[in-house]
């Protein structure tokens, strides 16, 4: 029997790998496929924890501290207890690289293949020091500033001379002008009808 899972990282779900790993495997095994899937350091503190469906984190299996349980010492099937079964994963704790790892399915081995194996990469995976721009995202600021940038880059060049005179200028006196034309056009258009 061979375990699938789908691996991502939490705050990017569009960059994942399918792993696949037989039940006797240790999960320092998996950890060190996981991390080679995405180019990652190997030598990092790291910790699986046995995740419940709401990703709330239960056992704990370190790689290095020893008051813990140790993932050289503790296979996959012995922590398998859903058809679905969730853990998360966390290496790099200064950075706190976060995955979500969920069983998909349990499939038999396929001949000549060589477990563990990385069925599927979906997405580019960030470098493992880019720290918080890892995954871009732009707060408020952020994009007020992109915006008026990008404004400033296409918006017409605007004469100053030309705003002087009065000319596209807001305000009220536009609209005045138009009332008053039409009042004026109004009132001739009653002396032609007399």
């Amino acid at each position: 029997m061979i375990y699938r899972f789908k691996v991502w990282f939490e705050e990017e779900e569009e960059v994942f790998r399918v792993i696949d790993i037989q039940p006797a495997s240790s999960f320092l095994d998996f950890h060190n496929t996981i991390l080679d899937s995405i180019g990652f350091k190997k030598d990092m503190p790291s910790a699986f924890y046995v995740s419940d469906d709401n990703w709330r984190k239960g056992k704990e299996i370190s790689f290095h501290d020893a008051s813990k349980l140790k993932m050289a010492e503790v296979k996959l099937k012995d922590c398998i207890n859903d058809p679905h079964q969730k853990f998360v994963y966390i290496t790099d704790f200064n950075e706190q690289w976060t995955f979500c790892i969920e069983l998909q399915n349990i499939n038999n081995d396929a001949p000549g293949a060589v477990y563990p194996l990385v069925f599927k990469t979906v997405g580019k995976a960030p470098k493992q020091h880019e720290g918080l721009s890892r995954f871009k995202t732009v707060d408020e600021n952020e994009f007020d500033e992109i915006a008026n940038k990008l404004v400033s880059k296409h918006a017409p060049m605007v004469d100053e001379d030309f705003n002087e005179d009065g000319f596209g200028q807001e305000g009220d006196d536009d609209d005045n002008d138009s009332d008053e034309f039409s009042d004026e056009f109004a009132g001739s258009d009653e002396h032609y009808d007399d």
